[in-house]
């Protein structure tokens, strides 16, 4: 009976800080760390479902030009969120550094946003709820989808260190732009 329960409570010291964080939520002003991860009170966020390009990566525009939509990707992501009080609701464990969640601005989806904007792909591998969103920024040839790019749901993720690695993807103030800056490279 004792080594029952001894076992049963090493099971729950295992999986209870999984559990714990689906459904968690955490409320607050966001800064973007890359077009499809946050850091809301000191936690980093990945947004459920989709996949951005990471910071370093460019693409082809429409006129074959490469430009930094790794880059591009956060600050869109940056400049929609601006100020706002952001609530992300937690779906999956840490992964890769990163709590999965569904992020939003008031009532909006910001992953469905980023998908509909063609500066995030759906990721299948995750969830099919934004194909449907995925398919109406190829039709209009949003943001990415307006030249050529690799599928940044395919790329290999670098863990996420909220202590080592930070974009500040916020408007610059001289400029009325928003910029991007990080102290890791990847």
């Amino acid at each position: 009976m004792r080594a029952a329960m001894l076992i049963g409570l090493s099971l729950l010291a295992v999986i209870a800080p999984a559990a714990a964080w689906s459904g968690e939520n955490l409320s607050g002003r966001a800064s973007v760390i890359d077009g499809d991860t946050l850091s809301v009170r000191g936690k980093v966020i990945g947004l459920y479902g989709v996949a951005a390009p990471s910071l370093k990566q460019d693409c082809l525009d429409a006129s074959s030009r490469s430009y930094s939509c790794g880059a591009a990707s956060a600050r869109a992501l940056a400049a929609h969120i601006s100020t706002a009080i952001i609530t992300c609701e937690t779906l999956q464990p840490i992964q890769n550094g990163r709590i999965l969640a569904t992020c939003r601005k008031s009532k909006e989806d910001l992953s469905a946003w980023m998908v509909m904007q063609g500066h995030a792909t759906a990721d299948r591998r995750v969830s099919t709820a934004y194909v449907q969103d995925e398919r109406q920024a190829w039709a209009k040839r949003q943001g990415l989808w307006a030249g050529v790019f690799d599928d940044p749901a395919s790329r290999e993720r670098a863990p996420y260190s909220a202590m080592h690695q930070f974009v500040a993807a916020q408007p610059d103030d001289r400029t009325n732009e928003p910029s991007t800056t990080s102290s890791v490279k990847r």
